[in-house]
């Protein structure tokens, strides 16, 4: 059988209130990392202000003062989601320390979100990396289909952040992907990204960055494990996704992650149309019709099994789904707070539509601000053509503009259930939710998660690495440093070859001083 290798990085949102009114968050960010710095056993990130961590992962501070959790690498998706939550919790712990630290001055929050409804445009990545051997120019054939069809499962759920009303999506990391396939990661995103880093010999790796992240482990379980496969298969030359080409891969993401039917068909090229849950059983029945090959890991039988019953789940509807997968179960608290509201969930689609055509009409940005609503439909309309052809609308339809109102006056607390769902700690929704026992999205094997946050796992270079650490952490005087592919040493001279990621020995190498390790004597 087949060794898969993967990570995942995920980027934190910090928020900072002094009181009733948002603080700075830079000296906050700035605080956190000193105070990961000053209790973490570490060894300094010869790339950035960062540090390797003793379980083998990486902290550090992304651009757009977004504090960044990349895992060791793994070779399973049991690791991959251990060592995803092992990041929430040594985040939460850092959080627990900085506020000790600055007392009631200033009140931090950390979350694992996705978009930022405030009108900065923000999105949060979790990039998820594959390590393969085929070319990568024939990967975008192969994963894009399933990159577009797999937000039936992998979707966070929440808004959409450019719409000034209310409208759901199952992925609103979506609205931020542009292309099909781009090279860009801050801008101008893809679906599938060119980027090939190896970070290794031999081998290239395929990173992820239109996913979403995510708090249900069966939904991080699967995501990682199928897409695993499907890697696996293309690079075993099965073409697993040939038969599946979208005519339009920006279109049909958009219409999956509007669609929380998943019902809608996906038009491919040529004649033929599918669903998502259709052509993400394409995948998997490839996958279990080749799951014993030699090519295939282990794991694969288990990671099949689980994806079919998701896959089973998202057919039978979003209720079915909510206390497995993320965006089933936010739609689920949507609908109620409305009704708790008096406000009829299926009536958005009308409003959020006629939002729409106001903010275009006006000429306003997506985003930002508040919908300058008696402005727009005022006897001194600037729209009146706009404004008429609406009302037109609510006639026959039996609305009237106090509905809008009273929409726009609680979108945020709208806003606020999502991201309060993913925030970190007992005030998260989806932990207030597992703990009562509401909710049904573990994994068997997915355990362990303190030992983890101390520990790297148990084979390939990661362990390697974190041996090394928990060795050399309290040797200042060594000034020890590292990348992902070795560790060194400026005064003793002595690198750790870490560029095999499936090592299992340590090769150590008299090395010259140069670059930053210089700087570091």
């Amino acid at each position: 059988m087949s060794d898969r290798l993967l990570g995942v990085e995920t980027e934190y949102a910090i928020s900072a209130m002094a009181g009733r009114e948002a603080a700075d968050r830079q000296p906050i960010v700035r605080h956190l990392l000193e105070v990961a710095h000053s209790t973490l056993p570490h060894i300094s990130d010869l790339s950035s202000s960062g540090m390797f961590l003793e379980n083998a992962a990486r902290l550090y501070l992304d651009c757009g003062l977004h504090v960044e959790y990349s895992t060791p690498e793994c070779m399973n998706p049991w690791d991959a989601v251990r060592y995803v939550e092992a990041g929430h919790r040594t985040m939460l712990d850092l959080i627990g320390k900085l506020s000790a630290e600055r007392l009631a001055e200033v009140e931090t929050g950390c979350y694992r979100v996705n978009v930022d409804y405030s009108g900065a445009g923000s999105t949060w990545g979790c990039h998820e990396s594959y390590l393969h051997r085929m070319e990568p120019e024939l990967l975008p054939l192969h994963l894009i289909p399933h990159l577009v069809s797999r937000v039936v499962y992998t979707g966070a759920g929440g808004f959409d952040p450019f719409c000034r009303g209310l409208r759901f999506t199952l992925s609103p990391r979506a609205a931020h992907i542009e292309r099909a396939i781009s090279a860009d990661s801050t801008s101008d995103r893809g679906i599938f990204h060119t980027k090939d880093e190896p970070l290794c010999a031999g081998h290239h790796r395929l990173h992820v960055l239109c996913g979403e992240s995510l708090c249900s482990h069966a939904a991080m379980f699967v995501k990682f494990g199928a897409t695993s496969l499907v890697v696996a298969m293309a690079e075993a030359g099965l073409s697993p996704g040939e038969a599946v080409q979208l005519a339009s891969p920006l279109a049909a993401l958009r219409l999956v992650a509007a669609d929380a039917e998943c019902a809608a068909p996906l038009k491919l090229k040529g004649p033929s149309r599918m669903t998502a849950i259709q052509i993400q059983r394409h995948y998997l029945n490839l996958a279990e019709l080749h799951v014993g090959d030699a090519f295939m890991p282990l794991w694969a039988p288990v990671v099949c099994k689980l994806w079919r019953q998701v896959l089973d789940l998202v057919e039978a509807g979003p209720a079915a789904a909510a206390k497995v997968l993320d965006w089933p179960a936010k739609l689920a608290l949507f609908v109620g707070h409305a009704s708790s509201r008096g406000l009829d969930w299926e009536r958005l689609a009308f409003w959020n539509d006629a939002v729409d055509r106001m903010t275009e009409a006006m000429a306003l940005p997506p985003q930002g601000g508040k919908f300058p609503l008696e402005q727009a439909i005022g006897i001194e309309t600037p729209i009146p053509d706009v404004v008429y052809e609406i009302e037109a609308r609510m006639r026959r339809k039996g609305f009237q503009w106090d509905e809008l109102r009273q929409i726009l006056a609680l979108r945020a607390e709208f806003l606020e259930i999502d991201m309060r769902f993913g925030q970190l700690g007992p005030r998260g929704l989806f932990a207030a939710l597992d703990g009562a026992g509401v909710l049904d999205h573990r994994v068997s094997g997915v355990d362990n998660i303190e030992h983890a946050m101390k520990n790297p796992p148990n084979s390939g270079r990661a362990k390697l690495r974190g041996a090394v650490v928990k060795r050399v952490a309290g040797d200042r005087e060594g000034a020890w440093c590292g990348d992902w592919q070795r560790i060194f040493s400026p005064k003793y001279r002595r690198s750790l070859d870490l560029s095999d990621p499936f090592a299992q020995t340590e090769v150590w190498n008299d090395e010259p001083v140069s670059g930053r390790a210089a700087a570091l004597q």
